[in-house]
């Protein structure tokens, strides 16, 4: 006879899952962000741009945690985008992305998180945990 062991874990119960609404125009890689996510526990919300994202966001009433958004979208830009969701969200975390040297941070003078695609996956949810647990974003930062 073979009796097999469980130990669960102690101490307080696990918390409710991140929040992070997706905005990336580009189909394919918003399929790979939103799969590279939801085994991490994550809940997304997900858009195709800047204007769904931002709709998306105010429709819905719960607590968003992050934003995720590529910088370069049709209808509006993720730069746009992550200055309405921080003056209509105080407390949210962003996270912007983009495949090209980001000049148009630099010409902005934005400085919040950033990741250049294309990324590894480790390194991807790396930098979503690091923003997760930093501090949320200001409007000074844009």
């Amino acid at each position: 006879m073979f009796l097999l062991s469980v130990e669960l874990p102690k101490g307080p119960a696990p918390q409710t899952p991140s929040v992070i609404l997706v905005a990336e125009d580009e189909v394919v890689v918003r399929n790979i962000v939103c799969v590279l996510l939801h085994p991490e526990g994550y809940q997304v919300l997900s858009a195709a741009d800047g204007k769904e994202a931002l709709e998306l966001a105010r429709e819905y009433h719960g607590t968003i945690d992050l934003l995720l958004s590529d910088i370069k979208m049709p209808r509006m830009d993720g730069v746009l985008l992550a200055e309405h969701i921080i003056n209509e969200r105080p407390g949210i975390r962003v996270l912007l992305m983009s495949g090209r040297i980001s000049s148009e941070i630099r010409e902005k003078n934005v400085r919040l998180p950033f990741l250049r695609k294309p990324f590894v996956p480790d390194v991807f949810r790396d930098k979503v945990r690091q923003v997760l647990n930093g501090p949320p974003a200001h409007p000074q930062e844009l």
